[in-house]
């Protein structure tokens, strides 16, 4: 009498996996569709496509790795969770970028992260040679941007008022950095209208200045007194002055 009570428990024990196995199998399909859970519903999610990144890198969203970029420096993400979300894009050469952005349902969102090198290449500048004298030119002849005159690229204007950066974009206006020391320098990194290069106390740095909970700070240089301004020559290169001594700094 007792073996089919033992069958009737082993079909309902197959009967749960082979549901548990088809749910499984059937949120994977759904994922795979783009769609993925929002609360008690089912939704479209939302694309982050990643553009203009190292080849390789790591890509994280909510602390959850997601994949690796391709060879060209791009990807394109589906099935992200509508709202707020956090991305970091990691690259073992380079500083880690983050920064939190907002997609909805059936959205794509392009995103172009900052990368700055761990071990920018570095080359001293000699008083005899023509860079020398050029880099010289540029750093003597910096002018700190105001309101009036800023900085100017794309759509954002940039200009110091006493240790305060501003920012402004169509017509909002909004600070990105405030300093207890005197700025020395501000310019625009390599061809980005997003990042600037700053040189504040014994540091230089990239300073993402899109809208983000992080701000993102890359370090370009750490030394004495350091002046540096981007060289209006070839946007990839950094012209620096530190305690009389010259270098030219690869981005």
């Amino acid at each position: 009498m007792k073996k089919p009570q033992k069958t009737k428990s082993r079909i309902y024990i197959l009967s749960i996996a082979i549901a548990a196995a088809v749910l499984v199998l059937g949120t994977g399909v759904l994922h795979q569709a783009g769609f993925v859970r929002s609360g008690a519903y089912l939704v479209r999610g939302g694309t982050l496509v990643i553009e203009g990144a190292r080849a390789n890198s790591t890509v994280f969203i909510d602390n959850k790795r997601i994949g690796t970029i391709d060879e060209d420096g791009s990807r394109s993400f589906g099935a992200i969770k509508p709202g707020e979300r956090t991305v970091i894009v990691a690259h073992p050469l380079a500083w880690p970028w983050i920064f939190d952005f907002e997609v909805g349902s059936s959205e794509t969102r392009t995103l172009y992260p900052l990368q700055v090198t761990q071990e920018p290449q570095r080359v001293a500048l000699t008083e005899q040679s023509d860079m020398y004298r050029h880099a010289a030119a540029q750093l003597d002849g910096y002018r700190e941007p105001v309101r009036n005159q800023p900085l100017e690229r794309g759509d954002h204007r940039i200009w110091i008022e006493g240790t305060v950066v501003f920012v402004q974009k169509n017509q909002d206006v909004y600070s990105v950095f405030s300093s207890i020391y005197p700025i020395r320098n501000v310019s625009w990194y390599a061809e980005r209208a997003d990042t600037l290069i700053l040189a504040v106390h014994n540091d230089v740095f990239a300073l993402d200045i899109r809208k983000s909970d992080v701000q993102n700070f890359q370090p370009i240089y750490s030394g004495t007194t350091p002046e540096a301004v981007s060289d209006p020559t070839d946007s990839s290169r950094v012209l620096l002055r530190d305690a009389e001594n010259y270098f030219s700094i690869a981005l």
